[in-house]
């Protein structure tokens, strides 16, 4: 098993709900039971239609979980570390890898599978909303018309050509088979997504016009495909310029190591008394048997209140190594830059030697392994990614040259 990868199979999908779902769901409530219900099924009480409504927005909502619960079990399938998925206010979302790191056609089974069930689902509601016996039924095959007819609209949303939808990851896959190049692949997403957002921002104005302000919320629709565009031209530029340049090339020296039963106040006390490096704002922290728990950052120590850091440990402020991605120095930089982008709170990547790395001295949710102690060698985040950027040399033909191996631009 190689650095930052997880055993594939199928497990539970940890489902966290944040308070933002009960906003949205009595928002949706409040729509469906005061304005639309009344007025495809007249003549009942406020009660049924609230509570109608209430019914519609859960089936809605659990409909878009179960269409992310099986996004989850295809990606665990294909190697994909799934993190859980989170309720929030504007529906479920699925917490894993990049996924555009992996294999375009695996991306496309994921996409596949979410469309699939939103779609079907959606479909079926609709249905089974035209088709309800009279009496008391009605309201509740309305309710259900409306939450397939929003989840067919979420589904028909997705289906934009953009890089942070299944519409998107379809596209990489389709353009990846015919030219067999990623890149070629992730620029036609980039320019798919920027088009489709000026579309949807020009048409959202021009309907404006014309049914007021329910062409407003086309126009939103067309920002985020547009800044999903840009955003994914100027990771595919980044990648370009900082081809062949490795880790090993560019990693800032291995981090000092504070041991996490110390308090803050004792830790920065040593600081001060030992001078370490300049520049040293990364910290290995390990417990009592030297294992490597996690990582602290100096602006973590130094924002801790001063009446705190007597008693606050310095492991109770750092990131867990569950949360730190691993590398090795022979990783190509822009392979790293995904996990980076995915694990943000350490703000780097530790580097372990290669031997430590192949040996699995991590286990598979970034914890340490008893039976092998990878070597930490290194760090490097994105002052050194800085670095690279200044150092690489632009080429007429637009490629580049890597810094010389061995060169080091960050930290120390």
């Amino acid at each position: 098993m190689t650095v930052d990868q997880v055993a594939t199979g199928t497990v539970r999908t940890p489902v966290s709900v944040r308070p933002g779902a009960a906003v949205g769901v009595g928002f949706l409530s409040f729509v469906l039971g005061a304005w639309t219900l009344p007025s495809t099924v007249p003549g009942r009480s406020s009660v049924a239609y609230l509570s109608a409504g209430l019914a519609g927005a859960g089936l809605l909502l659990g409909l878009l979980l179960v269409a992310d619960l099986a996004r989850a079990a295809v990606a665990r399938r294909a190697g994909i570390r799934v993190d859980g998925i989170t309720v929030g206010a504007f529906g479920s979302r699925l917490r894993a890898a990049t996924i555009g790191s992996h294999e375009p056609r695996t991306g496309a089974r994921v996409a596949c599978a979410g469309l699939l069930v939103s779609g079907l689902g959606g479909a079926g509601f609709v249905t089974l909303g035209w088709l309800p016996p009279g009496g008391g039924l009605a309201l509740a095959g309305s309710a259900g018309f409306w939450a397939g007819a929003l989840a067919l609209l979420i589904t028909l949303s997705e289906l934009l050509p953009t890089p942070r939808t299944d519409g998107g990851r379809l596209l990489t896959a389709i353009v990846h088979r015919w030219t067999g190049s990623r890149e070629r692949a992730g620029m036609a997403v980039a320019r798919a997504g920027m088009i489709t957002g000026w579309i949807l921002i020009a048409a959202g104005v021009a309907l404006a016009f014309v049914v007021g302000a329910l062409g407003l919320w086309v126009a939103l629709l067309g920002w985020p495909a547009l800044a999903s565009g840009r955003a994914e031209q100027s990771r595919l530029r980044t990648n370009t310029m900082l081809a062949g340049v490795r880790v090993g090339d560019v990693m800032g020296p291995a981090p000092e190591i504070l041991p996490g039963w110390r308090t803050v106040s004792a830790a920065v006390e040593e600081m001060a008394r030992t001078r370490m490096p300049g520049g040293q704002t990364v910290f290995a922290v390990v417990d009592v048997n030297g294992a490597f728990t996690g990582v602290t950052q100096l602006c973590d120590l130094v924002a801790v209140p001063g009446d705190d850091r007597w008693s606050t440990r310095v492991a109770k402020i750092s990131v867990p190594l569950a949360a730190v991605p691993t590398t090795t120095p022979g990783e190509l930089l822009s392979d790293l830059l995904p996990r980076l982008a995915e694990r943000p709170d350490a703000g780097c990547a530790l580097v372990l030697d290669d031997a430590g790395a192949a040996g699995d001295g991590m286990s598979g949710d970034g914890a340490p392994n008893a039976a092998a102690s990878p070597r930490l060698i290194g760090t490097v985040g994105y002052p050194e990614i800085a670095g690279a950027l200044a150092t690489v040399t632009p080429l007429p033909t637009g490629r580049t040259v890597a810094p010389a191996s061995g060169t080091r631009t960050g930290r120390g």
